[in-house]
């Protein structure tokens, strides 16, 4: 049994918009939810990272998710 408390009432971010990890101070672009956890991808493309919902909020230079949009 998981230890690990997940707050119900975490931020939940649209895919394609810029958010913070407060664990990591990084910003990125939120991809997805899998499993419980936030895929999130760096500004300038790269390799992704999860992080708990808990430690997700709008970033605060947050812009126009469109901008951040795949063509596909």
């Amino acid at each position: 049994m998981s230890t690990r408390q997940r707050n119900t009432s975490a931020y939940r971010p649209h895919t394609g918009e810029l958010v913070l990890d407060r664990r990591t101070g990084r910003t990125g672009i939120y991809m997805d939810t899998v499993g419980g956890e936030h895929y999130l991808r760096p500004e300038g493309g790269g390799r992704e990272w999860t992080a708990e919902p808990n430690h997700v909020s709008p970033a605060p230079e947050a812009r126009d998710s469109t901008e951040y949009r795949q063509p596909w």
